[in-house]
């Protein structure tokens, strides 16, 4: 059964000629709540996912864009690259429970949490995502697209969204959510250990969530470093790498579009106390190293190679076309130019990590490869990793 619950635009309108809103009861309804001065709640029965952002209860004053105390700000360590957008986070916990933190790969959160995600292009709001775990297992889920004048945020179905200056912001279709968030237990992507443990997360980090007694099961370390293998570029490499393709794709996760491959792009949390990399036991290096794809276009092309960035298509494909190929279309360049410069700095860097045999790839094998998304490199025609665009941090 599928984990999402998408509600369609068309099933929400703004308001009748009456001025009431549409979906919702009649204002004159015994079921209609108001307020002690008589005035009707636009929001008493908004349901699950409302039709309007205001009545998600991410703002305690919507009109003056005050946030509510319960929802947490918190940014993590390597965003998720969205072609350049500022991107805010908040994450609702219902008071008096914690994350289950059990499986430090696969954070599992009580029913009652909320996420949510607002995006701004040019410093102007065009899209917020919420995500509501409403039952075990279960989450729902809805974006909202901005007015051109802010005042107001309404579900939308996904496609293009006018910008002030002629350009486009494309928000994504709901067909598009699961190719991503299949990829984690519990949904979530952005919101676990590696990326709220790095240098560089802020708001409501590992630290803080221990401090506060959120989490079930304490880390190893609240304080993670990944170690320099000699190169002085692969912490910032790897998160990359970590974030944009691993989280919801390249894992271990049987759900992931990318884990028949045995390409595991994703860090473990237990793993990073400052040590350098382990090309043996580090599943991102000795799934990659040396390795060849195994399918589409790419089949037989190794993955990456040390010293030679032009011959590894773990740089080459996100070179060419952004990873995820969900929700964007301009390459990270920055980033892509620092995996670049990792890559070349490998072959030189001494102790740097040796050859793997192509037999050691963790996880998956030929036969379980296929074309197409759940290939080798993912996205279509096994091209790249399908990660997505829609995620939780």
């Amino acid at each position: 059964m599928r984990r999402f619950v998408f509600i369609f635009l068309g099933l929400v309108t703004a308001c009748d000629s009456s001025g009431t809103l549409a979906g919702a009861p009649d204002a004159s309804s015994d079921a209609t709540a108001a307020t002690d001065a008589g005035v009707v709640d636009p929001c008493a029965d908004a349901g699950d996912v409302p039709p309007t952002l205001d009545c998600t209860g991410l703002y305690a004053n919507f009109a003056a864009k005050v946030i509510a105390p319960n929802a947490v700000p918190y940014t993590p360590s390597t965003p998720l690259w969205s072609d350049g957008a500022q991107k805010a986070r908040w994450v609702e916990l219902p008071p008096g429970t914690q994350i289950d933190t059990s499986d430090s790969n696969e954070w599992t959160f009580p029913v009652g949490t909320k996420f949510f995600k607002e995006f701004r292009v040019g410093g102007h709001r065009v899209e917020t995502r919420m995500f509501s775990k409403t039952n075990p297992g279960f989450w729902q889920y809805g974006t909202y697209a901005w007015s051109a004048d802010e005042s107001s945020a309404t579900l939308n179905a996904g496609g293009p969204v006018p910008l002030g200056d002629g350009g486009v912001w494309t928000i994504p279709k709901n067909t598009d959510c699961d190719l991503c968030h299949r990829g984690r237990k519990d949904d979530i992507l952005g919101f676990e250990e590696v990326g709220l443990g790095l240098p560089g997360a802020q708001g409501l980090t590992l630290a803080q969530l221990q401090a506060q007694g959120l989490l079930t099961t304490p880390p190893a370390s609240v304080s993670l470093t990944i170690g320099d293998d000699g190169t002085g570029l692969d912490g910032l490499a790897l998160g990359w790498l970590h974030v944009n393709c691993g989280v919801s794709c390249h894992n271990a996760n049987g759900a992931a579009d990318g884990s028949g491959a045995g390409m595991i792009l994703r860090l473990d949390p237990t793993q990073l106390d400052g040590h350098p990399p382990d090309p043996a036991t580090w599943s991102i290096l000795a799934t990659t190293v040396n390795v060849p794809c195994k399918s589409g276009s790419v089949a037989g092309k190794p993955r990456l190679v040390p010293g030679d960035p032009e011959a590894s298509e773990i740089y080459e494909l996100p070179s060419t076309r952004q990873m995820p190929p969900v929700a964007t279309s301009q390459v990270d360049t920055p980033d892509v130019t620092v995996v670049h410069a990792w890559i070349a700095a490998l072959g030189q860097a001494d102790g740097g990590p040796p050859s793997t045999d192509a037999g050691t790839e963790g996880g998956g094998d030929a036969a379980a490869d296929g074309p197409g998304p759940a290939g080798d490199e993912g996205g279509p025609d096994g091209e790249g990793p399908s990660d997505g665009g829609l995620d939780g941090d």
